[in-house]
């Protein structure tokens, strides 16, 4: 039996074409049998069709989607301060993360999970060292992408974190909608030639250009990733490795690969992240957190670089909200429109889950309804990304996402 909803605003979600507007409609209204769209449409319309509708006073969006998260380090909430820089914070958080009790983190990752879900989310792109994630993902209905992430700064070290990984991943049980790629971790983090052959493998996901110590170590071989890898029993750095992270692993990038933060970019790494057509993953309020830092969110745009949002792990970020994550980025960018925000939150191809993010007719990808209580919402836009809280606007679900299946 079809349902119809009707609304102030109905949000048709991401743009069918790169670089287009998403469309909200006045009066829209969207029919539903179950949880697949059957049409999308103005309510008028829809209402000859279907019959009267349910109004609901709200804006009526797609689910939305994280596109860089550790659900793992849930455990880790508030426990890591930051502030000086991302070297100094990985010591807080080797520390926090050693010091911190085994038993609370399956407990802490099913929270996560439901929030992640209270949050509007139907898709992520998972950061994991163990894939103990996979199970409340999926217990929570959530699909995407866990990026298995490896790390190794020397080749022997690196080769047994692959062959352990591997293994892990053989034994691992299939989750609905969500595989498994994967995935390293960083540049100053990995063996220079496992790194480059793990760039030659499946699209994956790359923490790069989040500190300015990054870059130092990549051109100098030196500064404060060279002093901690050496704490932790690396090889020194390669002075004159790359004029820029972004330039040692850009040439690998393409289409499908997520380069997370990107906050440390000069106008040749713009250039180059660009042309290889990766994904820019932006987690502003972590950066924020971790090292006072912002993404330079007009120039990626005026770049054309494809843009998703992420909240990285609640051990930096208050919320697995990618609402609050896009309010932060207003809050930063007042001149820039709303309407140009939301569609970094409706990135579902960026993590696997391509139906996610947009109204068509034929797929379930999640509706959402964020009540307007009372308020007038001149720009539908504007009033989800200025939602207060750390979840940011409140959303309800009104028919959830069906995951696809992964081979």
């Amino acid at each position: 039996m079809t349902r119809l909803l009707s609304a102030p605003w109905v949000l048709l979600g991401a743009p069918a074409l790169r670089g287009g507007a998403p469309v909200a409609l006045r009066d829209g209204a969207v029919a539903l049998d179950g949880d697949t769209v059957v049409a999308v449409g103005p309510a008028a319309e829809l209402a000859a069709r279907f019959g009267r509708p349910q109004r609901l006073e709200a804006v009526l969006l797609p689910a939305l989607v994280n596109a860089h998260l550790h659900l793992e380090l849930s455990h880790l909430a508030g426990a890591v301060p930051g502030g000086a820089g991302l070297p100094a914070w990985i010591e807080e958080f080797v520390r926090a993360r050693l010091a911190s009790d085994p038993a609370q983190v399956a407990p802490a990752m099913v929270r996560g999970a439901a929030q992640l879900s209270e949050a509007g989310v139907a898709a992520v792109g998972d950061i994991s060292n163990t894939l103990d994630s996979m199970e409340p993902l999926a217990a929570a209905g959530l699909a995407g992408t866990v990026f298995h992430e490896v790390f190794g700064a020397s080749p022997d070290r690196l080769a047994t974190a692959r062959q352990a990984a591997r293994a892990r991943r053989a034994s691992a049980r299939p989750a609905a909608g969500l595989r498994v790629v994967e995935s390293p971790h960083a540049v100053y983090s990995t063996d220079p030639a496992g790194l480059l052959d793990l760039l030659g493998g499946a699209p994956a996901s790359l923490h790069l250009a989040e500190d300015p110590a990054e870059r130092q170590f990549v051109t100098t071989g030196g500064g404060p990733f060279a002093a901690l890898r050496a704490r932790m029993g690396g090889p020194p750095g390669r002075p004159g490795w790359a004029r820029s992270p972004v330039a040692l692993v850009a040439p690998r990038l393409g289409p499908g690969w997520l380069a997370v933060h990107v906050v440390d970019l000069d106008e040749a790494d713009l250039a180059a992240l660009r042309a290889c057509g990766a994904t820019a993953v932006l987690c502003p309020r972590s950066n924020d957190q971790i090292s006072r830092a912002a993404p330079p969110l007009t120039r990626l745009l005026a770049a054309g670089i494809p843009l998703a949002i992420g909240t990285d792990s609640l051990a930096s970020s208050p919320s697995l909200a990618p609402l609050a994550e896009l309010g932060a980025l207003q809050a930063a960018n007042p001149a820039v429109p709303a309407q140009a925000l939301l569609p970094l939150g409706w990135n579902g191809a960026a993590v696997g889950a391509p139906r996610v993010g947009r109204l068509a007719p034929g797929t379930a990808p999640g509706l959402l309804a964020a009540p307007l209580d009372g308020l007038r919402a001149d720009d539908p836009f504007r009033f989800l990304v200025t939602g207060e809280g750390a979840l940011g606007r409140r959303v309800e679900w009104l028919a959830r996402h069906r995951p696809e299946v992964h081979p």
